[in-house]
């Protein structure tokens, strides 16, 4: 077999091979998706009262008067940081998947931002969240505000609604980009617009957690399918024939 024969047999077969940046942005995808579920009941169980509630201004001063559940706070931070842990390499694999060699790299380029924002907003939210308890805990002198604390809290929602228009936008430049080369799953390209769209309207119901918390749910179903994509899918099946 002539070293021109190899090569190319080597480089099909490479294309043949699930890629194993891909898988790992894909595991890293789905670990993402896990600890944003596990702290929904995390953040239950620190038992902070909804900024929205009607009684939230004396709830939530006698539960930062509590040292117990101000550590749990902390514990809730701790864990919060494991979603840009894994949430970076996703994106990096997501970026580096639609990228098609000899073509603009516009969509990739906004994958990138739009992921850069998405952990921009989340980290402003996850600061605003536990800062109160942190404060409370490691400042003695501190007097807390009641009215302060529930500022805070809905300004912290409102960070998190921003930053996940930026994730709305990676899903769109995703399914967008890849629609153009027929290699995107259906579901994946149909769930990004949708759920993509509906994040970059989700502003409209900030002053409404309930239901902008509910908006919320394709985004999940979205982030499981692309992460399952990038696990199976073989570097043909990408914008390019990528390695490694």
């Amino acid at each position: 077999m002539s070293v021109t024969s190899s090569i190319g047999s080597t480089a099909a077969v490479s294309t043949m091979r699930p890629s194993f940046a891909l898988r790992l942005a894909g595991f890293s995808g789905l670990a993402m998706l896990g600890v944003i579920l596990v702290n929904g009941p995390l953040a239950a169980a620190r038992g902070i009262p909804q900024y929205w509630e009607p009684n939230a201004a004396s709830a939530i001063g006698s539960h930062l008067a509590d040292a117990g559940a101000a550590q749990s706070s902390i514990l809730y931070f701790f864990v919060s940081t494991l979603i840009f842990v894994f949430g970076v390499p996703f994106i990096a694999g997501l970026r580096r998947a639609i990228v098609v060699p000899g073509r603009d790299a516009l969509w990739p380029d906004i994958v990138l931002i739009g992921g850069a924002l998405f952990f921009a907003g989340g980290l402003l939210s996850e600061v605003l969240s536990t800062g109160f308890a942190i404060v409370v805990q490691s400042a003695p002198s501190y007097v807390l505000d009641p009215n302060s604390a529930i500022a805070v809290e809905a300004l912290q929602f409102s960070a998190l609604i921003q930053g996940q228009v930026g994730l709305g936008i990676a899903m769109i430049a995703v399914s967008l980009a890849m629609a153009r080369t027929g290699r995107l799953p259906v579901a994946v390209f149909a769930v990004g617009l949708v759920a993509g769209i509906i994040d970059l309207v989700r502003p409209l119901t900030v002053a409404n957690p309930v239901v902008a918390i509910a908006l919320f749910l394709p985004t999940f179903v979205w982030i499981a399918l692309a992460s399952s994509w990038l696990i199976s899918a073989r570097p043909r099946d990408m914008g390019t024939a990528t390695r490694g």
